[in-house]
């Protein structure tokens, strides 16, 4: 009787330390979890892996997030007062080539992490709410949605086509813009823009 329960015994250890090594490496194990590996936690849908070269473990992050743990929203960089300057490097009408003048512009957050807005555009209050999507696979580079443009259209402004990037450092953003307007005469003009934007010094 004593060797059938000891044998149980020993049968219900080996049980219970099988359960525990197998709930172990699948809790540890690198990409066995959406979340976490090796108590590495990734946030907002970060998946964990590791590499299998350097075996170092990491967050791959969903378009919209980067850091380390997929904690930064990456269109926070650009939200913020910025000084522009614009220059209208090529155009049409030879009356507006090199025009250049100085302005704020703000760039507000949107709902979602991939996009922000500039407000002010042109030092013009109504020219707002302009739709800048980031690339999908580098989020320091962007372009300007054409059709958010329709904000513009009450004086005959269309923005054609616009990209730009921000500096490694975040310290500045250069775009360029392509827009079409109404002369006094009915004719369409187009004007190519280089945009030079700095933080504002409040």
């Amino acid at each position: 009787m004593g060797i059938k329960k000891g044998g149980k015994l020993i049968a219900a250890i080996i049980a219970v330390f099988s359960f525990i090594t197998i709930a172990w490496f699948s809790c540890t194990k690198a990409g066995s979890n959406l979340n976490t590996c090796n108590y590495y936690v990734c946030e907002n849908g970060g998946y964990c892996h590791r590499d299998t070269l350097t075996k170092l473990v990491g967050c791959l992050c969903p378009t919209g997030y980067e850091g380390a743990t997929c904690a930064t929203v990456s269109v926070a960089k650009y939200v913020g007062t910025w000084d522009m300057l614009q220059v209208i490097t090529g155009s049409d009408s030879s009356a507006f080539k090199n025009d250049t003048i100085h302005y704020t512009v703000f760039l507000k957050a949107t709902a979602t992490p991939t996009t922000f807005f500039i407000d002010n555009f042109g030092s013009n209050p109504y020219y707002n709410n302009i739709i800048c999507t980031l690339d999908s696979t580098n989020s320091s580079k962007f372009i300007i949605d054409t059709i958010s443009a329709f904000h513009l259209l009450y004086d005959n402004f269309h923005i054609v086509s616009g990209y730009g990037s921000i500096s490694s450092n975040d310290s500045s953003i250069i775009a360029h813009m392509i827009t079409r307007h109404l002369s006094a005469t009915s004719n369409w003009i187009d004007d190519t823009f280089y945009l030079s934007l700095k933080p504002h010094l409040f």
